[in-house]
């Protein structure tokens, strides 16, 4: 259990942590709204477990999100003595060999940590010949994916995933100005089918509420409306408010 443990921390750092280049630190920080949650009750329990260490998540205002740092050596010798790479953006990101070299729970651990991190759920509209009235006017089909500026990372998940049987896809995005900034190219794994979606939540079951709640959404009412904060999709699942009401906004 422990490697597994391990293989998800390192997903996790990977996904959106760093170490320093001088090795004077380490963060592993997310959405301060939406990734709370993950951090408060999944992300201490794992760095607890394998590092022997217990973090308490705080916001870091400079940077504007929520999460853990440590600062003594001897943890982030064990975090470089477990593969993983120094560097804010780190654009030749790859899955330490042991991980790569070990079986499937191994790796669909690493996934977990990544996809709870790096990862994405979305839902769109139906508006291909096979849509129906319900299809073509709520977002019920389901896309995930994982996007990252390491081509070298996204070709080891996409060539992993699909050694074990699930079919996906995989394409750049061309860098370019977005967002009032310059944008490098990014590298982009998308999972699409409806089996594999399941699979990725019912196996490989992330660990992050701002996904999982997502799912739980489509999967009771058939769509999941887009642009709904964490609380929203809970008061949803507890029947609180219902996820047609998104649709009569403005």
């Amino acid at each position: 259990m422990i490697d597994e443990e391990r293989a998800e921390l390192c997903g996790a750092i990977i996904g959106d942590g760093w170490i320093e280049k001088r090795e004077m630190g380490f963060f592993l920080a997310g959405n301060p709204t939406e990734d709370k949650e993950y951090y408060d009750s999944h992300i201490t329990q794992i760095i607890e477990d394998v590092l022997n260490v217990k973090t308490k998540p705080k916001s870091f205002p400079y940077w504007g999100v929520y999460g853990v740092s440590l600062y003594k050596k001897c943890y982030i010798e064990a975090l470089l003595n477990l593969g993983l790479p120094k560097g804010r953006k780190v654009y030749n990101a790859s899955i330490p060999d042991w991980i790569q070299n070990s079986g499937e729970d191994i790796f669909f651990s690493f996934f977990r940590g990544l996809f709870d991190t790096d990862g994405c759920i979305q839902f769109d509209k139906d508006f291909t010949k096979y849509a129906n009235e319900f299809t073509s006017k709520y977002h019920c089909k389901a896309r995930a994916r994982i996007t990252s500026v390491s081509p070298v990372l996204m070709n080891q998940v996409f060539d992993l995933l699909t050694r074990n049987g699930i079919i996906c896809t995989k394409r750049i995005r061309p860098g370019g100005f977005r967002n009032n900034r310059n944008n490098n190219d990014s590298y982009v794994v998308e999972i699409n089918r409806k089996d594999a979606i399941r699979w990725l939540f019912e196996d490989v079951v992330p660990s992050n509420t701002k996904h999982t709640t997502k799912y739980m959404v489509w999967k009771k009412f058939g769509f999941c409306p887009p642009g709904t904060t964490i609380a929203e999709r809970w008061e949803m699942l507890k029947n609180q408010v219902s996820p047609y009401s998104f649709y009569k906004r403005g």
